[in-house]
């Protein structure tokens, strides 16, 4: 590994303000570990880092710089107030996420491990030094620092696009940005008692999920015919059926995919905790989505899998399956659900779907 010597680095003394990020691959330790060659290995990251550097740089970002599995990043163009190029960088997130289902096919028929990401945003006064033979710039500063920590920590699930609360109140004081985007508020990164960042997860709002994937810059008006499209997504969005996630044993998901026969609910079953909060975490709309989950599972129970659904959005309606008598107990850990959410196995026909509905209303 070459050294640098002290001229090779040179803290300028300059800053900008600007719209910054980090996205790491998940797990990426872990999955090459199992490979048998060194090739394999290459390969693998090679993918992502070419990935994930086209994306950014077609969104007009730049990369500064990566750290093992993950890349900081930057969009010059957001020193200015202008709602475009904040636009054009929460796009580059949602490319990132939509690129990777592309990729996975490819990395699936070549027994390669999936892409998973960490994605975290935020806006701020980024310090500046002089790297190499003082023509590339390093970034710094508590902005990067702050970010850093935010993408490691448990508050950054992955597959979504995290933003920290400056870059949050920048984006939120544009209009034409509030109207295509949903900001989910999961929680505060504490630092100190003093010292909290809000963090919020960001969505595209349902009916802007088609039309507004591959705007620019240089965005047309939009004509009776993009209209007419635009109304009939909306449409199809509004009449969508309302979607049901089960996840319990086999013979037990029999039992209520019979239940709902007669019930025109979009069903998906699981019987791994694991592949259905996957599953749940590449959804986009959460505002009609009820998950039904046992609490005894393997490997991931379900009071984990209550918060870890909660951290991806708070709106997400849950019912609890239990076969223990533990409703008055399992209230008091979890005191924001009502009694009547959890029910006991084996359960009620009627009950279990009056609640349902009750819920789904």
């Amino acid at each position: 590994m070459k050294n640098f010597s002290s001229k090779e680095i040179r803290f300028s003394g300059s800053s900008l303000k600007s719209c910054m990020g980090f996205i790491d691959l998940v797990d990426s330790t872990k999955n090459t570990i199992t490979m048998d060659n060194l090739e394999c290995i290459r390969k693998y990251y090679s993918k992502f880092i070419n990935l994930t550097s086209e994306i950014i740089k077609n969104h007009n970002g730049k990369v500064i710089k990566n750290i093992g599995d993950c890349l900081l990043f930057y969009f010059p163009k957001t020193t200015t107030n202008n709602n475009d190029a904040f636009r054009q960088a929460i796009e580059c997130g949602f490319c990132l996420l939509d690129r990777r289902y592309t990729i996975n096919q490819e990395l699936s028929s070549q027994n390669l491990p999936l892409f998973n990401y960490r994605i975290t945003m935020d806006y701020g006064v980024l310090d500046m030094a002089l790297v190499g033979d003082y023509s590339q710039i390093d970034l710094f500063g508590s902005t990067i620092n702050l970010c850093s920590k935010i993408n490691s920590s448990f508050l950054s699930t992955p597959n979504n696009i995290i933003i920290v609360d400056n870059l949050y109140k920048i984006l939120k004081s544009f209009s034409n940005i509030l109207d295509i985007y949903n900001f989910i508020n999961i929680g505060e990164y504490k630092i100190t008692e003093i010292n909290r960042y809000p963090v919020y997860n960001i969505k595209r709002k349902p009916f802007f999920e088609l039309e507004e994937r591959n705007q620019t810059n240089n965005k047309k008006s939009i004509n009776n015919k993009q209209l007419d499209n635009f109304d009939n997504n909306f449409d199809k969005q509004k009449n969508k059926k309302q979607k049901i996630i089960l996840i319990d044993d086999e013979d037990i998901l029999f039992t209520y995919k019979i239940f709902f026969e007669n019930y025109d609910y979009d069903i998906t079953a699981f019987t791994d905790p694991n592949l259905a909060l996957n599953y749940i975490r590449d959804l986009y709309n959460f505002e009609d989505l009820l998950v039904i989950l046992d609490i005894r599972m393997k490997n991931l129970n379900g009071i984990q899998l209550h918060h870890q659904l909660k951290a991806i959005d708070p709106t997400i309606k849950i019912i609890f399956i239990t076969a223990l008598d533990i409703v008055d107990e399992f209230s008091t850990i979890i005191p924001e659900i009502s009694k009547e959410y959890i029910m006991r196995k084996p359960v009620d026909k009627k009950i279990f779907i009056n609640t349902v509905k009750k819920l789904m209303r």
